[in-house]
């Protein structure tokens, strides 16, 4: 396993700028998906990305829509210049949800989401949906791995985040690993397949949203990755 600086150690944090592009990403956890892209918050002066928690444990992904809906657009009781976000259409923001699998197909809630989505979509700010089957830690995965999980391993393990744990000693660090966004996009796209509209076991879309972030953060990902190299 290779060894990594804290970002605060390689580069400085730029300030986004008032005219970046920005993606709200919801996220189905509290901790784990905020803290990873948090990694590339005001990384690059023209992305401006904004991890966005689920608000007490409502994780189900037709929460998660109702607040974006809430966010973006308020209700009738709530003026429009207080809303705590606004999307623009100039600039092409995005909204993304962030979702696991593993116990969120019952009532096909993944599936009115995305139609949800769909609907949106005709013309900016554009929704999507990421879903990892089973859940964000595969992406994790993907950052240090170019096949998918042996599922002799994986059965071995309480659970698929203690499996990522031994498999990336002592666990992924949002601080630090998210530099390999390049190879866990080439691995995830590599090994994805998808049936009915979502991702089979092992496949994850986040690669779809890595390819967004990546273009703007690849200079400060390189630097990164040269200063690991001198030491």
């Amino acid at each position: 396993m290779k060894s990594y600086l804290s970002r605060s150690k390689v580069y400085e944090k730029a300030e986004p700028s008032k005219n970046a592009m920005k993606i709200y990403i919801f996220c189905e956890g509290q901790d784990t998906e905020s803290k990873y892209f948090g990694y590339f918050k005001g990384l690059s002066s023209n992305i401006n990305v904004i991890p966005i928690p689920n608000q007490n444990g409502q994780s189900d992904p037709l929460k998660l829509k109702e607040r974006a809906i809430f966010l973006f657009y308020g209700d009738e009781d709530l003026p429009e210049s207080s809303l705590e976000f606004k999307l623009s259409k100039e600039y092409k923001d995005q909204v993304w949800f962030v979702i696991d699998t593993d116990r969120w197909n019952e009532g096909n809630k993944i599936g009115l989401l995305r139609e949800f989505c769909d609907s949106k979509n005709t013309e900016y700010p554009h929704w999507f949906v990421a879903q990892s089957n089973p859940c964000f830690e595969l992406w994790q995965y993907y950052h240090f791995y170019d096949t998918k999980p042996n599922e002799v391993e994986v059965n071995q393990c309480t659970t698929f985040k203690e499996f990522v744990a031994i498999q990336i000693r002592g666990g992924f660090d949002s601080r630090k690993m998210p530099i390999e966004l390049s190879a866990a996009i080439e691995n995830s796209i590599n090994n994805f397949e998808s049936t009915n509209n979502q991702p089979k076991l092992y496949s994850t879309e986040v690669h779809l949203l890595g390819q967004i972030v990546l273009p703007f953060v690849k200079d400060k990902l390189k630097i990164a990755k040269e200063m690991m190299q001198i030491l």
